[in-house]
């Protein structure tokens, strides 16, 4: 279990930095002595035994401390972003609420009061007696949170009985040793890329990096980091950096991962910041099962496995080379199950396979090339397409910071098909026409709708549900 580890590195290695939040270090002692001490608060005030403790923090210091202290008593954490998240967990086995005295979140009181649950509020740890681990602690585990893009935000429990593995396999991928630096942005805990990409870095004793500043993005140049993973929200504000922002980095190993990004993306960042480039997919229920290092055009479509991926037809038989079908990828070695959510489980997990939705292509050389999403496959007037791949051309093409294809009924009935582009101002009607001609030949029509901003979750990722209401309600 991962305070175990942490707590095992500051006997053999205390005075390695394990974190740096904000420019303040902490060797592996420090950080397990602020665990400790966190531990003796919550075992004084009866936090302990079974059941859920949510985290409504913001302090990404605070999130490890306190989920990691809370964890060794036996509770099982989660992190929540706002107070209306806290109440849609649907947990049956919530006990209490954990903030900082610094953290002021308008509604949180009368949401922990909505579900009766209590709201403890750590000012500070100082005159606390730290209690230390022993060979009868009891781990609790961490639940995620996917990413909602479809509305709901499914709950993915990270058990101690596989926590570890699970993580070995994820820093295999990245590439990450008892020696790197991991610059992790300020991803919150209850999502896949803020919870894994420290968790991962501890178990192998090595240094992680949080900065919570008004530019994140730019701790990837902190002196010394090794290793990032980055989504493609992020990865464009470096890139707005004017030249000389900051240093090229020769052996930076840096990962995009929760999207895509463009060729001209790619081609800028090998030139500005790394030529150690890697595109991973992945799902918060498996973990990244691609890692493609970017070096040839060819790497920006093809991506190469990094676990037992399968692509499969409707039922469940392996399709030929070059055929398109289903992808669903092994959960050996971890989450079989939703939580608390057996219906979806059933939808997702299936004969040792999840199947993340996604719609794939392999080719002879074992390469897989991604053809969209099952759920968001659109179908007008019978003629269906999966909208990704094209949104990617479109948004390369466009030079606009994102597009969005959608289908809704219109008055009559009929589905139509509609585009919404993120920019600030419209486009050339001329250079529009040709690209959608281009992009969209055989379609019948298209409805374009213009938005400053898409809805997107906090990882980046379009929010379809809403973008469609978007663009229904500028139709009307």
């Amino acid at each position: 279990m991962i305070t175990r580890t942490i707590f095992d590195f500051a006997a053999r290695q205390p005075d390695k930095t394990a974190l740096v939040h904000d420019g303040q270090a902490f060797s592996y002692r420090a950080f397990a002595e602020r665990i400790a001490t966190a531990r003796g608060l919550f075992a004084r005030l009866g936090c302990s035994g079974s059941g859920v403790a949510a985290l409504a923090l913001t302090n990404m210091l605070d999130f490890w401390s306190f989920s990691l202290a809370l964890r060794s008593l036996g509770l099982t954490t989660v992190a929540v972003a706002s107070p209306q998240g806290l109440g849609e967990l649907g947990l049956p086995d919530l006990r209490f609420v954990v903030t900082g005295g610094a953290e002021t979140w308008p509604g949180l009181i009368e949401a922990c009061e909505a579900l009766g649950v209590g709201l403890l509020s750590v000012v500070s740890l100082d005159g606390e007696t730290p209690l230390g681990l022993d060979d009868a602690t009891v781990h609790g585990g961490h639940i995620l949170q996917t990413s909602g893009t479809t509305g709901v935000h499914k709950k993915v429990l990270l058990d101690p009985s596989f926590e570890t593995g699970f993580m070995r396999h994820r820093r295999e991928v990245a590439g990450i040793g008892h020696d790197s630096v991991v610059a992790c942005f300020a991803f919150g805990g209850w999502n896949g890329a803020g919870y894994k990409s420290p968790a991962s870095a501890w178990f192998a004793g090595a240094t992680v990096t949080i900065d919570q500043g008004p530019k994140t993005h730019l701790s990837l140049f902190e002196p010394g980091v090794t290793h990032a993973t980055i989504i493609p929200s992020l990865l464009a504000a470096v890139l707005a950096e004017p030249e000389g922002a900051f240093p090229r980095r020769e052996t930076l190993r840096l990962s995009v991962t929760s999207g895509t990004v463009t060729q001209d993306q790619i081609d800028q960042t090998k030139a500005r910041i790394t030529p150690l480039f890697f595109n991973r997919v992945g799902a918060t229920e498996v973990g990244s099962f691609t890692s493609t290092r970017l070096d040839t055009p060819d790497d920006h479509r093809w991506h190469q496995l990094a676990a037992e991926v399968e692509i499969v037809d409707e039922q469940d038989q392996p399709v030929p080379l070059g055929e398109i079908g289903r992808v669903r990828v092994s959960t050996a070695g971890g989450p079989t199950s939703y939580l608390h959510d057996p219906e979806t489980s059933r939808a997702f997990f299936k004969d040792g396979f999840f199947y993340p939705g996604d719609l794939a292509v392999f080719r002879a050389d074992g390469r897989m090339a991604l053809q969209g999403r099952v759920t968001g496959v659109i179908n007008v007037k019978g003629q269906k397409i999966s909208p990704e791949p094209i949104e990617d051309a479109l948004r390369a093409a466009l030079g606009v910071t994102g597009a969005c294809l959608v289908s809704a009924q219109d008055p009559a009935g009929e589905e139509a098909l509609h585009l919404v582009i993120e920019t600030a101002a419209p486009l050339d009607p001329a250079t529009l026409t040709a690209v959608l001609q281009r992009e969209l030949n055989g379609f019948p029509g298209v409805h374009v709708h213009y938005a400053p901003a898409l809805p997107r979750n906090p990882m980046g990722k379009m929010l379809r549900q809403a973008i469609t209401a978007l663009a229904v309600g500028a139709r009307a």
